[in-house]
């Protein structure tokens, strides 16, 4: 149901299975946890500091390119987003189209990204991440990065039951339809991030 992930992310209080949105709110807000909500139980996301760099040189540079074109909104790592599952996600940042943005105040969007993107941590499991991307694509998604900040990579996805196309560091990002005229060196993301 987790996707294997460590008992030391689940949160116990609310017990498991009984967290609701409230629930979730009150911990992103008020004491600044990031966790997804998944069927009930509230599930803390791995954070570090390196995948925190890694994040916000996503967040800067999908945001200068899409105030520039007028695309559409850049969220990051604190913006809950309601899958068509009910679980509530959190993607390390994302992307949303003008023609998709919400239009109510509502603290958790009821809709997934055109773009998504997860930065590994150490206690992100395959399962973990495979289970995302199927709820990401069957909510509208339509282009996924996963980035590994381990071997300097990026697998892309146009959808869950497709392989990836794995970029490497030497290797380019490209928005493709979701973000037209986007392209940048991956190994921009990586700049003082040490190996290994």
């Amino acid at each position: 149901m987790l996707g294997d992930i460590s008992m030391s992310r689940i949160v116990f209080d609310p017990w498991p299975g009984t967290a609701t949105e409230a629930d979730l709110l009150q911990l992103i807000e008020r004491d600044k946890r990031l966790c997804e909500l998944i069927d009930g139980t509230l599930v803390e996301k791995p954070v570090g500091s390196w995948e925190g760099l890694i994040g916000a040189r996503v967040v800067t540079v999908l945001t200068v390119f899409a105030d520039a074109h007028n695309l559409g909104a850049v969220f990051g790592a604190d913006s809950p987003m309601r899958m068509k599952s009910k679980r509530v996600r959190l993607p390390d940042a994302s992307f949303i189209s003008n023609s998709r943005l919400p239009t109510s105040r509502e603290p958790i969007f009821g809709l997934s990204p055109d773009l998504v993107v997860e930065i590994l941590s150490e206690s992100n499991t395959k399962a973990e991440i495979d289970r995302k991307l199927i709820e990401y694509f069957q909510s509208g998604t339509r282009l996924a990065w996963i980035i590994d900040p381990g071997p300097r990579s990026c697998a892309v996805y146009h959808e869950q039951t497709a392989a990836a196309c794995v970029v490497d560091e030497q290797g380019f990002l490209d928005g493709e339809q979701v973000l037209p005229g986007l392209r940048f060196p991956l190994a921009d993301l990586f700049r003082n991030v040490p190996r290994g």
